[in-house]
């Protein structure tokens, strides 16, 4: 393969994910449309749903954010009844963000403003795109 065809495969490949990029933020928007909750409090509901809960350091490290703003994000989200702190039994001194029944109903919510067959189609479409991947990584 000359150069020319790897700089090539390189610019389809750096192409492809800017827009796979791309329409996952379009996607986010569509999600938040018309929400009161910011795309970050939305996206940490979909993550406390997806890991059973997080610790505030994983919260974090997700959103390269410090502590403090983790605080912030959690406090209002506990406002709305939508999270909860909890202590882990093992170590009291660690606490977990989880998801309240309410919060579990916003996250059903944000997805049903989506038709079935499309929900069907981009869980099928992203589950091979991530099969292929993990084949290279």
């Amino acid at each position: 393969m000359s150069k020319n065809d790897q700089l090539h495969n390189v610019e389809i490949i750096m192409s492809e994910m800017l827009e796979i990029q791309y329409k996952s933020k379009m996607f986010v928007n569509l999600l938040s449309e018309g929400e009161s909750l910011s795309q970050n409090q939305l996206i940490l509901l979909l993550q406390l749903k997806i890991n059973g809960g997080m610790k505030a350091t994983e919260i974090a490290e997700f959103f390269s954010v410090t502590p403090g703003a983790v605080t912030s994000m959690c406090d209002k989200l506990e406002k709305l009844e939508l999270v909860e702190r909890i202590r882990e039994k093992e170590d009291r001194r660690v606490v977990k963000m989880i998801l309240t029944n309410n919060g579990e109903l916003k996250v059903q919510d944000l997805f049903l403003k989506f038709p079935q067959e499309k929900l069907i189609d981009m869980a099928t479409t992203l589950h091979e795109v991530n099969q292929l991947m993990k084949k290279i990584f």
